[in-house]
């Protein structure tokens, strides 16, 4: 079987190559090629070339990818259009063993999570666990889903077409992600997120959002009671659900339940596995406070409190989905009011911005974490 080994030198605090040379590439007796990626989107164009420039097209290909959650997407983004431009519809089966080297490494934490806090993460003989399973053959393989976002510039328009393999985003993380880039080289590490989503507290996103049915069974779209501690369904008759804005956060995720290795913010995706064709939705919309009367400064600088209190309780093994109102829109223990996040699943999603609000039209954030 091919082995291919691609590496990504300047993301996360761009020790990736160091890593590489010190402790995964002695461990590989047998390298076709190693390629250390120069540009977005570089790792992706050299699996579709070996692929296509090699027998490899004709067999099971092993990758082994040192970065973060974005250049696994950027290779399966590319291994899709390989799959879709085949003459038989078929590409060969790829086997990916993960060293995270990115900033969060969403999708390698929640297969190993890590055993103690966010220090457990930077052990070596933790970030070697993939590859080590990789060439035992003992390790058990993870199928990985994706999911193929449509941006419409009309209902018959489709502009562009990505898919995902972690998550997918609107709102206050998509605006997280934006602004951090500007702040990568000043501050490589998890800081520039908490820094970036300081900057982004007080926006609300104006938009309503369309949960699709599930397919082919067209089971209705679910919501997590967590009173019952269950999946119940949101809708009857396996009709769509219809969310009115404005949002504070919206993100839905495959594969994984954390966006950094204790961020947990759909948890329910593991302890509660999600049946085929379906994504988690993590929603917070502040119009359901009972202490909200309507959008306004005053209204946006009081609600950001309660964001950070979801956001901080998701470090606490996904402790937010547990936060409800009481009566006077406090985050009381023990209340019984409405939940902070509501938390779905579901088919698919249709996000419909407000054409009057610039920052709901910042785009649809896909990214591998």
């Amino acid at each position: 079987m091919p082995l291919l080994v691609i590496y990504n030198p300047v993301c996360g605090d761009r020790g990736a190559k160091a890593f590489f040379e010190e402790h995964v590439l002695p461990l590989l007796s047998k390298v076709d090629l190693t390629v250390e990626t120069t540009h977005e989107g570089h790792a992706g164009k050299v699996v579709s070339e070996f692929i296509h420039g090699t027998s490899a097209s004709e067999e099971p290909l092993s990758v082994v990818i040192g970065s973060g959650d974005g250049t696994v997407n950027e290779v399966v983004n590319e291994l899709v259009k390989v799959r879709s431009g085949s003459a038989q519809g078929a590409a060969p089966r790829i086997y990916i063993a993960l060293v995270p080297c990115g900033t969060a490494n969403a999708l390698y934490s929640s297969l190993f999570p890590v055993p103690s806090g966010e220090d457990a993460a930077k052990d070596i003989d933790y970030r070697l666990q993939s590859v080590r399973a990789f060439l035992s053959g003992a390790g058990k393989r993870a199928p990985l889903s994706v999911a193929a976002t449509e941006f419409r510039a009309s209902p018959e328009d489709v502009t562009k077409t990505v898919v995902s393999v972690v998550v997918t985003s609107t709102s206050l993380h998509a605006a997280i992600l934006h602004s951090s880039e500007a702040l990568r080289t000043e501050h490589p590490g998890l800081e520039r997120f908490k820094i970036a989503a300081q900057q982004n507290s007080t926006k609300w996103f104006k938009a309503h959002v369309r949960l699709l049915p599930t397919s082919p069974s067209n089971t209705a779209p679910e919501i997590y009671d967590s009173g019952s501690k269950s999946f119940v369904p949101a809708s009857e008759g396996g009709k769509a659900v219809e969310l009115q804005g404005p949002f504070v956060y919206f993100l839905s995720t495959i594969n994984v339940d954390r966006l950094e290795p204790t961020f947990k913010i759909t948890p329910l995706s593991h302890s509660i596995p999600p049946p085929p064709n379906t994504c988690d939705i993590v929603v917070i919309r502040p119009l359901r406070d009972p202490a909200v009367a309507g959008d306004d400064g005053a209204a946006r600088e009081g609600f950001v409190p309660k964001t950070w209190a979801a956001m901080m309780a998701a470090y606490q093994e996904g402790a937010h989905l547990d936060l409800r109102y009481d009566e006077k829109g406090e985050l009381a223990p023990g209340s019984q009011g409405k939940n902070l996040v509501e938390y779905y699943r579901c088919g698919g999603w249709e996000w419909h911005p407000d054409p009057s609000d610039a920052d709901a039209h910042l785009g649809v954030d896909i990214i591998g974490g």
